[in-house]
């Protein structure tokens, strides 16, 4: 008799799988890396879902194609060792990332884009800013390196420059960061 109840309740429960539905109720199929969004320069198309200062964005959080994108060649520090640059990290990624559509990630060659961290590069589309910084009109072809944005303004600091593949783009981030140093912004200040 427990066998036959205890084979009830496996058949009921098989009959109550649900599926998982987004915000609209439309199913959300368990994705594979294949589905994941590239553009025509190879670079991962997604929304910034959540931003993990001081170097970690969480894309198309809560899908299938869910992914933690580590900012390729470059580190900020804990907010314990540089709690004004940290809390500067913060307030940089909410005003140039959070308000983002969609982001361009260029993965590192050896990324395995079926695994859940990607380390890569972040762009995002240029704008031409009025003199308050708000964003006005789209800059045609133009993207921002999110990486070398970060250098530029002291929020980072170069991990390993080797990881970044372009030569000239090593070479651009390498002066970013001295000019960083040289001007005393953000991790290279008095208080970072």
């Amino acid at each position: 008799m427990a066998r036959i109840a205890i084979l009830s309740l496996a058949l009921l429960l098989a009959g109550c799988i649900t599926t998982e539905v987004d915000g609209s109720g439309k199913p959300i199929k368990r994705g594979k890396s294949e589905e994941i969004v590239l553009d025509d320069a190879g670079r991962l198309v997604a929304r910034p879902t959540t931003l993990k200062a001081p170097h970690t964005i969480i894309v198309n959080g809560k899908t299938p194609t869910e992914r933690e994108i580590r900012l390729l060649g470059v580190e900020g520090l804990p907010e314990s060792d540089a709690p004004v640059t940290f809390a500067k990290i913060q307030e940089w990624m909410a005003k140039y990332l959070a308000a983002e559509e969609q982001i361009f990630i260029k993965p590192a060659l050896d990324s395995d884009m079926g695994r859940y961290l990607i380390y890569g590069l972040v762009y995002v589309q240029a704008y031409e800013r009025d003199a308050d910084g708000k964003p006005g009109k789209m800059i045609s072809g133009g993207y921002l390196c999110v990486n070398q944005a970060m250098l530029s303004e002291g929020l980072v600091r170069i991990r390993n420059a080797e990881e970044i593949e372009d030569p000239a783009l090593r070479e651009r981030m390498k002066k970013a960061e001295a000019k960083a140093k040289a001007d005393k912004k953000g991790l290279w200040s008095a208080k970072p």
